[in-house]
Order: structure tokens, then sequence, then C-alpha cells
């Protein structure tokens, strides 16, 4: 845990999502699956660092999608992590034709941001990790869908809001299971009246023989933070999940975080203050959309990087 206590630092400059580094058995397999769905291109030129074998697709605003080759894939699909991208409308429903010609079910559940509880998409792509894309006003119709936002869980939710707010310098925009209404709203759920997406719910068994009822529905914690023009969601895991190594700093599954000019020092001096174990600054070879990196491991045993573009100086 940081020695932060309750200490406030200032704002990092977090401008957003850089890249979201996701595995796959086959990565030029499952590059061929976002082209044909999302439209999602192959970015020629340099390998991008500490991925691996991998393949770099390219998303809107600049940002990247990497598929990082990986054997023992976790089984994701009743848990909060997933990806979610930004694209028009007319996208989405180009999307959701090209989906049921290859016979991928989409999902139209709900999460609990206000701006999540309608118009529901999720799918799973080949390798299961979970896509969400939301339908953007004003979003150009041709364009490549954008990094949305992207989810990981914890199994600490309290010392991961620690560690984005008084570390990362996010602010939290979003918590769910802080109110009475939110377990009203589990109840729903349990009772087949609201359809929500996994991870968001759970019952729990309840040991004791003075009530008829053996199973209680709950909702399962979940804080959201801004990132710039993008989001950053964190569930309280459901269930037992192999975490990273607590000495290790990068590997794949990655959320990249774009920051400015000086952030990357800022951020360096800041981890040393705290004792947060880190790596970096890694400065990357000319032509990657990235020009420096510092790689760590959250609390949950994420692991986050924060990357300045090309061509830019930390």
């Amino acid at each position: 845990m940081p020695d932060a206590g309750a200490q406030k630092f200032p704002d990092l400059g977090i401008l957003g999502l850089s890249h979201i580094v996701i595995e796959a058995s086959d990565p030029m397999k499952s590059a061929a699956f976002y082209n044909d769905v999302l439209g999602l291109e192959t970015v020629p030129g340099p390998q991008w660092p500490q991925c691996g074998a991998a393949v770099t697709l390219a998303a809107g605003r600049g940002q990247n999608l990497i598929l990082a080759a990986a054997s023992d894939l976790p089984d994701l699909h009743e848990t909060g992590v997933h990806q979610a991208f930004g694209l028009s409308h007319g996208a989405r429903e180009r999307a959701a034709s090209r989906l049921e010609a290859l016979g991928v079910k989409v999902e139209t559940y709900g999460e609990d941001p206000p701006d999540e509880t309608t118009g529901g998409f999720y799918f799973f792509d080949p390798d299961g990790n979970r896509i969400q894309l939301v339908a953007m006003a004003g979003f150009k119709d041709h364009a490549p869908p954008a990094l949305h936002h992207s989810a990981v869980q914890v199994a600490d939710i309290l010392w991961a809001e620690q560690f984005y707010t008084e570390i990362l310098g996010l602010v939290a925009v979003h918590r769910v299971g802080w109110k009475t209404a939110d377990y009203a709203r589990a109840q729903a759920w349990a009772d087949g009246k609201e359809d929500m997406a996994p991870g968001t719910r759970r019952l729990d068994k309840r040991y004791t023989s003075m009530v008829e009822n053996r199973v209680v529905a709950r909702v399962n914690p979940q804080v959201y933070f801004a990132c710039g023009d993008a989001r950053l969601g964190v569930f309280l895991a459901n269930q037992h999940m192999q975490e990273s190594p607590e000495d290790a700093c990068l590997g794949t599954p990655r959320v990249a975080l774009r920051v400015g000019p000086g952030a990357i020092e800022r951020a360096q001096g800041r981890l040393s203050e705290v004792n947060w174990r880190f790596e970096g600054p890694v400065f990357h070879e000319p032509g990657l959309a990235v020009s420096a990196s510092i790689y760590l491991r959250d609390p949950g045993g994420n692991f986050i990087e924060l990357a300045t573009a090309g061509g830019a100086h930390p």
C-alpha cells in the first residue's frame, strides 16, 4: 500500500487513453475479426514495445488497440473486464450486421453509469474479450472507432481508488455500491426486471437459518474515473483471478494512459516519493505512436502504462 496516506497530489495531466493491450491466441486471426467488424486497420512498422508478438490496430483519435499473443487465456465472460469503443450510430449498425453474419451474439444489457443504463451493445471477440460499442452523437460516420473506456477488476476497491486518485491524480466521477438505491437495483436484477452486464451484480449466500431466502442480491462495487476524454472503470472482482507477480511492472493485458509533455518526469518523481514500484522511463524508437513510457502495476495486479505521444518529449 502506498505511503501517501490521505495526501492528495496535483493532477498529473492525464489526457485520455493512449492504447489498450488485450491478449489473443492468434493475433493475426483476431486482427482480421476487428478489421471486418469495426474497420480497424493493421498498422505496419516497428513492433509495439513490451508486448511480445503482437499486431497493432489503429483506432480513432490517434489511439491503438494492441493484440498480444498469449496462451492459456483467462475466462473473462462473467467479470466486469471489458473494452469500449465510441463510434457513430451508423457505424454501430454496420458492426451489428457483420456480427450477425458471423454468428456472433450481441447483448443489450445495461451498466450502472448514468450514460450506460440504456442502449447497451456488447459482444465477445474470438478470444473471449468483451467489447462494448457506444453510439455517440456527433461522431463522424466513417471515422474509425475510438477508445471510449476500459474496465479492469481488483480485489480491494478502496485501495484501488486510493491509488488512482492519490497517486495517479484521477478524479472519481461515479461510484456504485455506496448507496441503498444501488442494492435495490440489484434486487430488481435478481427479480428479472433488469438485464445487467456481467460483473455488476451477484447473489451472495446467507449463512443463517433465520431467513427463508438463502441468497441475497448484491450490487458489485464499481468506481469510474475520468481520464481526459475517456474513462477508466474499476470493478470489485466477483471471482478469484490469478494476479500478476507483485514485483512485476509490465506485461499484458495493459491499459495505457496518454499524458502530456513533462508528465513522465512528474510521475517518476511521485511514484518514487510514495515507494510505488515502476519501470522507466523507457524511450521508444522513432515511428511509434508513443515516444516514452512508464510501466507499473495497480493494487489489483493490472498493468498500467503512462505514455507520451510519438514525437513528444517527456
